[in-house]
């Protein structure tokens, strides 16, 4: 700044020094009169340009101070943001009013200082005014996101730690509610803010365009956030039996050693119940195989499955839509006289083993310590060798450790760190290992917001194909399945369609050794096996709405002899199912074209059977739009 005052100090000397002339030689100018005044005219003027432009700059420095400052309660903002997450998870009440004190000083002192007379002056000049503008706006909707929505939100769980929260099997749901109430109230107030930075224009300053865009990023972020949480926490009390509305929801084990296509045998069922927040376990046990049980199942169902889900419990969940299959779950345990229930929640012991990684350790019946690595394996396949082909003693250590590792991980949930909490939910919750089905349709339309629903999709924008596995060994061999299904980048046709190049392989990784010393009840007794190792399945493959498979070929000796390639239809959707064998060592590759309609907005997606071992999965999707 020092130099730009100097030169106008130059101009200044210069132009007093262009008017000072001799009296003399002013007399012999023409109309002497009139020069003088001229001359006085052009001094003037020097004068006052030389004052604006001095003012210019010293605006330009006092604007570059307070740009500094403003950035500097920014930053402040963002420090304070990250003790209060701490606060709130400690339940350290002073602690959080503390930093909602302080974020609420930086945001108005942010705002106080965007918005000062100088910022004023400066956003009425051309070109940069707008992006001055632009920066007044910020700091607006900073100090109304934190005056209007944080303070009431942060003031509702003031004091309570989320072991307060949830605590010993039981939710506060006081605290709940409470926290539902705040979100509800402040909900307007953020949609509007979020509005006005959504419309804020382009930035002419390079620094302030890129600032701007991770403001609008994370205000994307922001907003599909509360879109997803809001009608959680407005259902949530509800759903936790607020106000005497006692809640029992059904949870079902599924066994991935056993492959069914929702995950794996619905081997062991038990109830949850929920009054005010109040959670009792009830006891584990099995349905399957009950006579006499009889569920409604559509046509379409029946021929496309080609199974009795309709009478038998342990195949319910061939059917790869969980929105069915929590309806017959439902259905099967009332009639099995187990009563009425609310909900169906499924979970398979991958997810179980995620869990006790956060909450600690069980200990098996048999004095087994399991942990967040040796759960899945134990349930899957230890036990199975462990008490040969005793089937009750392997369905009671299994109902067993499954509700001891249930009830384990409800008494210990509130020790777990939220963020690793909320990594096992949306991986499990991605990947099919935690599924939910309510009665309730709001609480449904919930579970589809959350991504644990697992129904078939039926929107031809965002095209899914599905690729699922059902045993048909009757064995445990599902542990040893590998299978994998790769999607290429895919080639735009003329009529606006989009068609992908698809490859699914599966292979069986038992060892000769291990098919000859092993059980019955781990090789499987279907008389049409071929050896103990040969490992039978059917496998659906679904097409996305709108959209087909053609071109479909499988290698050499894959699909089971004489039963060919079954073509039918599921919720109107293609539906292609054969059955398939492998031996010891052996795989198999299946090779066909998926084609998605004009209205696809999204890459194909895949959505699969999860197996029992997770390194066997190896599915890819190629990214990147179709050429």
């Amino acid at each position: 700044m020092a130099s730009h005052f100097a030169t106008n100090d130059n101009q200044y000397e210069r132009l007093s020094r262009s008017n000072y002339k001799p009296q003399s030689a002013r007399r012999g100018r023409r109309g002497g009169s009139g020069g003088h005044c001229g001359s006085r005219t052009g001094l003037v003027i020097g004068l006052v340009i030389v004052a604006i432009v001095a003012a210019c700059g010293a605006c330009a420095f006092q604007l570059y101070r307070s740009a500094t400052t403003a950035k500097a309660h920014a930053e402040g903002m963002v420090t304070r943001l990250s003790t209060l997450k701490d606060a709130v998870k400690n339940g350290d009440a002073d602690a959080l009013n503390a930093s909602v004190a302080a974020i609420v000083d930086e945001a108005d002192a942010l705002n106080a200082e965007v918005t000062s007379p100088l910022w004023k002056f400066a956003a009425n000049l051309p070109v940069v005014g707008e992006d001055v503008r632009t920066v007044q706006t910020l700091g607006s909707a900073s100090s109304a996101l934190v005056n209007d929505a944080l303070v009431p939100i942060a003031q509702s769980v003031s004091g309570k730690r989320f072991s307060d929260i949830m605590h010993d099997g039981s939710f506060d749901v006081e605290t709940i509610s409470a926290v539902a109430a705040a979100v509800d109230k402040a909900a307007p107030a953020v949609d509007a803010t979020l509005d006005t930075i959504d419309s804020l224009p382009p930035a002419h300053i390079p620094q302030l365009a890129s600032a701007i865009d991770k403001v609008k990023a994370q205000t994307a972020q922001v907003r599909d956030g509360l879109a997803k949480a809001k009608p959680m926490l407005d259902l949530l009390p509800q759903m936790l039996g607020a106000n005497g509305q006692t809640r029992t929801y059904l949870v079902i084990a599924q066994n991935n050693a056993e492959l069914r296509s929702t995950g794996g045998l619905p081997g062991s069922w038990g109830t949850v119940t929920i009054d005010d927040g109040t959670l009792t376990m009830g006891d584990f046990a099995t349905i399957l195989h009950e006579p006499g049980l009889k569920v409604d199942i559509t046509d379409e169902e029946r021929h496309a499955m080609a199974t009795n889900m309709d009478t038998d419990p342990a195949q319910v969940n061939c059917d790869p839509d969980f929105v069915r299959v929590g309806e017959l779950a439902r259905d099967y345990w009332a009639q099995a006289g187990r009563g009425d229930v609310d909900g169906v929640i499924a979970i398979d012991p991958v997810f179980l083993q995620r869990l006790v990684a956060l909450t600690g350790p069980i200990t098996a019946p048999d004095g087994e310590v399991l942990d967040g690595a040796n759960t899945a394996r134990a349930l899957l396949s230890d036990v199975y060798w462990k008490y040969g082909d005793s089937g009750d003693a392997q369905d009671a250590y299994f109902a067993s450790v499954a509700e001891l590792a249930f009830k384990s991980v409800l008494s210990n949930l509130a020790n777990a760190d939220i963020q690793d909490l909320k990594d096992v939910y949306q991986k499990s919750a991605a990947d099919g290992r935690l599924l939910v089905w309510m009665s309730d349709q709001g609480e449904e339309r919930a579970m589809q917001e959350l991504g644990v629903a697992g129904g078939l999709s039926t929107d031809p924008a965002k095209p899914v194909l599905g690729v699922y596995l059902n045993d048909d060994s009757y064995s445990k061999l599902s542990w040893y399945t590998q299978a994998g299904t790769a999607i290429d980048g895919g080639t735009m046709n003329a009529d606006g369609t989009t068609t992908y190049n698809v490859t699914t392989t599966l292979a069986n990784t038992i060892t000769p050794e291990e098919a000859a010393s092993a059980p019955i009840y781990v090789y499987g007794g279907n008389a049409d096996k071929r050896d103990n190792s040969d490992m039978l399945h059917f496998v659906y493959f679904i097409a996305p709405a709108g959209g087909t498979i053609s071109n479909f070929s499988a290698s050499d000796g894959l699909i089971f002899t004489d039963y060919g390639v079954n073509q039918a239809t599921l919720s109107g959707l293609q539906f292609v199912r054969v059955r398939t064998h492998l031996r010891s060592g052996e795989s198999g590759t299946f090779t066909y074209q998926v084609t998605v309609p004009a209205e696809a907005t999204q890459p194909l997606a895949l959505r699969t059977t999860q197996l029992a071992q997770e390194s066997l999965m190896a599915n890819s999707v190629a990214t990147g739009a179709a050429g």
